[in-house]
């Protein structure tokens, strides 16, 4: 999990920091001229890059301590966002029960 959490977020934060750099140096020696907002767009969707690889290594880890799991994490990750899907959708029932039966 900390492996593909540090490529799969580390690699787009990293770019993300960059591009702050870059594009000044861009910039202040007239190599390439752009708005603002162009860096702000770069690094805002490296940024949400970041945040969807933490997620995916998350999730994409094995959970049971005696397996190892795959080198892409695919078949669990369809496993765990299975069971987590299932379990928001038990809270969600609940949630639902409590609040038709009046508690708080």
């Amino acid at each position: 999990m900390v492996r593909r959490v540090a490529v799969l977020a580390g690699v787009p934060s990293a770019l993300g920091l960059s591009t702050f750099f870059i594009n000044y140096y861009l910039l202040i020696n007239h190599i390439l001229v752009f708005p603002n907002w162009v860096t702000v767009l770069e690094s805002l969707g490296l940024f949400g890059i970041s945040f969807v690889g933490i997620s995916y290594g998350v999730l994409s880890a094995s959970w049971e301590p005696e397996t190892d799991g795959s080198l892409l994490g695919l078949r669990e990750f369809r496993f765990n966002f299975a069971n987590l899907r299932e379990q928001w959708r038990d809270r969600a029932r609940e949630q639902r029960a409590s609040i038709s039966k009046g508690d708080d």
